[in-house]
């Protein structure tokens, strides 16, 4: 019998100082997270932009939370 874990998480869509949007998921056990929780969760964590013209890195707190999207996060069973 296969067990599956789901544990709640969070994308959360940062755009960057020059207006590229940066995604981040982590898991949280918050059932609801506003904008300023969001921040207070992750405004340490260090984001990179992907878009090739940009190269921005930094702070989360330093960018601009665009979305908050909740899901599960399903984590397969240990073999």
């Amino acid at each position: 019998m296969l067990v599956w874990i789901m544990s709640l998480a969070y994308r959360i869509v940062f755009e960057c100082p020059n207006g590229h949007n940066i995604n981040l998921q982590k898991k949280c056990s918050s059932v609801s997270l506003s904008e300023a929780a969001a921040m207070k969760l992750f405004g340490d964590e260090e984001l990179s932009c992907t878009n090739a013209n940009c190269g921005w890195h930094g702070q989360a707190s330093k960018t601009k939370v665009v979305r908050i999207l909740p899901f599960n996060w399903i984590l397969s069973p240990a073999t």
